[in-house]
């Protein structure tokens, strides 16, 4: 009978794990890509966790990459890419191009690419103000210099609430406000490219987000609508 029930909690322990995994994005092999038909225009979605979908209920369905497909209509064909806790800083603990995402998202030739990070590069042991700039324009320069030559958008992240006087995940909201936001506006000015900022549209949205960080499902669906309308 012990064995069973250690067997039992065995089990749940793993279930338990595999859905955590899951759901915050940890396992790369499971981002199911759509092919695109002939015709579509192909729109890449790069970013980190809230790109991802992060704590949004029902994820396959309310990530704001599916939300924004759903929006634009059979025209298009739109592709998740983003993968939690990634960085834009490239010696950083978790940088985005160590991915297969990264190439995949290349390898997809998108016409597209919306392209959110910085929150994962606040922390204290990562953030660079130098590296990020460089790094982050390397990483548009990639899609810039693809054959289908597409258009960017690159976002400024929403703010960082916190939640009884700290910010989850190690996360740092001075450097977020004080730092990464003057940055992105430089990038996007140095690589004349188009940006949507995400701050000021979820200035006083903290009931959009679950934990503070991540939007929740009303929250994916107002990201949705904003890119939508940067796109259209």
């Amino acid at each position: 009978m012990i064995y069973i029930i250690i067997a039992g909690i065995i089990l749940l322990i793993s279930a338990a794990a595999l859905f955590i995994l899951f759901h915050f994005g940890f396992i790369e092999s499971y981002h199911p890509m759509k092919k695109a038909k002939g015709g579509q225009i192909k729109v890449a979605c790069v970013g980190d966790s809230i790109t991802y979908g992060c704590t949004v209920q029902n994820r396959n369905k309310n990530n704001y990459p599916t939300v924004l497909g759903h929006l634009l209509g059979e025209e298009y064909c739109v592709n998740n890419f983003g993968y939690t806790n990634r960085t834009a800083i490239k010696d950083a603990d978790f940088p985005y191009t160590k991915e297969k995402l990264y190439q995949q998202s290349l390898d997809f030739y998108p016409d597209i690419v919306v392209i959110m990070l910085g929150s994962n590069d606040t922390k204290k042991t990562n953030w660079n103000r130098e590296k990020f700039i460089k790094d982050y324009c390397e990483i548009i320069d990639s899609y810039l210099n693809l054959s289908s030559k597409p258009k960017i958008h690159i976002l400024i992240p929403p703010p960082l609430f916190e939640i009884r006087g700290k910010v989850m995940w190690q996360l740092r909201k001075d450097t977020m406000t004080d730092e990464v936001y003057p940055a992105v506006k430089e990038i996007a000015d140095r690589k004349d490219i188009n940006l949507i900022d995400m701050s000021k549209v979820f200035k006083k949205e903290r009931k959009l987000f679950s934990d503070g960080v991540h939007p929740n499902k009303n929250g994916s669906r107002k990201f949705a609508e904003v890119v939508f309308e940067a796109i259209k």
